[in-house]
């Protein structure tokens, strides 16, 4: 059985894949999304071409060092099956993601 899968991604300010990130091609039951708590600008998610003002999902900066709460999606809501390779992010240079996910088995 899989387990509990983390990682932690530093941006590039360009679009990237998380699969490529990660380094995980994994098709996932539960994913979340943490912006770090030094993060000054918010991290955008979507498909292929992600931006600042075509996104999903818009993760907010932290606050005072404190991160957001993660972003969380799961089967459980019903969304089906996710792979690590249709999910795409993007967010200013060197700032921090932490991605928590737990594999298909």
């Amino acid at each position: 059985m899989a387990g509990m899968k983390h990682g932690v991604i530093t941006l590039t300010g360009a679009t990237q894949r998380l699969s490529t990130l990660l380094g995980a091609t994994d098709v996932v039951r539960a994913i979340t999304l943490q912006p770090g708590g030094a993060n000054a600008n918010p991290i955008y998610v979507g498909g292929p071409a992600v931006d600042g003002t075509t996104f999903g999902v818009r993760l907010e900066a932290a606050v005072a060092t404190v991160p957001p709460a993660p972003w969380q999606l799961s089967e459980l809501f019903g969304w089906g099956h996710l792979s690590l390779e249709d999910v795409y992010v993007r967010g200013t240079n060197t700032e921090k993601l932490h991605v928590l996910w737990l594999p298909q088995v």
